[in-house]
Order: C-alpha cells, then sequence, then structure tokens
C-alpha cells in the first residue's frame, strides 16, 4: 500500500489519529481504534462510528431496536470498518465501549471539520474492496448478549 500523496499547503487530517494510536497514555483499545480510522474517508468514517455509538447505546439501555440496529450493522455486506471498530472494543463492558466510540466519534468530527474548511491530503483508504473481507454473520434481532453488556465499569486511564 503506498502513502498518501502529500502536497504542499494541505491538512493531514489524520495526523491526530496517528497521534492518538501512537500515544502510549491512551488505553491500548484506543489507539487500536484510532490506527483503525487511518485513511477512512472522513465523512464516512465519523457517521459510521455515530451509527455504531447510537446501536451500542440502544442495545446498552436495553431498546427494543437496539440489537436489530447492532445486528444490522454487524452483519451489512459492506468494508469492514464499523466491524473492526466494534469488535476492538467488544467484551470490554458496554460503558467502556461507549466511552471509546464517544472518544472517537469526538475525534472524528473534528477531523471531518478541517476537511470541510481547508485544503487536505487525500487520504489513501486502508480498505482495498468495499466489500467484507470474509465472512459476516447473520444476527437475529434476540441475539444473545455476553456479560459484558451487564457489567458497567469506569475505565481505567
Amino acid at each position: 500500500m503506498s502513502s498518501p500523496k502529500k502536497l504542499p499547503g494541505r491538512i493531514d487530517i489524520d495526523i491526530t489519529l496517528v497521534d492518538a494510536s501512537l500515544d502510549h497514555v491512551q488505553r491500548p483499545e484506543r489507539r487500536a481504534i484510532a490506527a483503525l480510522s487511518i485513511g477512512v474517508e472522513a465523512n464516512d468514517a465519523y457517521y459510521s462510528v455515530v451509527e455504531l455509538l447510537e446501536a451500542v447505546h440502544l442495545v446498552g439501555t436495553r431498546h427494543p431496536d437496539g440489537r436489530r440496529k447492532l445486528g444490522r450493522i454487524l452483519g451489512e455486506r459492506g468494508d469492514d470498518y464499523q466491524r473492526s471498530i466494534y469488535y476492538a472494543l467488544a467484551g470490554r463492558g458496554a460503558s467502556h465501549m461507549l466511552d471509546d466510540l464517544e472518544w472517537l466519534a469526538a475525534i472524528l468530527k473534528a477531523r471531518g471539520s478541517v476537511a470541510r474548511h481547508h485544503a487536505v491530503n487525500d487520504p489513501i483508504s486502508p480498505y482495498i474492496s468495499p466489500e467484507p473481507d470474509g465472512p459476516v454473520g447473520t444476527f437475529a434481532p434476540s441475539f444473545p448478549l455476553g456479560q459484558s453488556w451487564r457489567t458497567f465499569r469506569v475505565p481505567a486511564g
């Protein structure tokens, strides 16, 4: 994979994500989801994370549409971005997951604002294909939730 072309006078919108992915003060899962977002188109990344955040919130609050929405996201035939973010956080507790998704959404919102108002370097998408790279699950609206959905803890760090 080649590096994005850096043009004079253009802003690298991924610099905050790169910094976050390398910041050893951040929890490993935050570093991971920042790294997974590098190169993803600004609006796609932001709206994908917001949609995932909303689904996780609905599941966590036992909203009747929560599992259906999360299952639809995880079962979509598009690229693996949302799945990679979800599975990087899965099993760590719903409150922890929500906290990390909100953190990432804030970074991506600012990144998108910069992209809208300034000349930016065109990131090269990390995805070679708009389709999933492997099997995608099918989720019934009543799929079982693991213990992490019933364990609420304050994230360390």
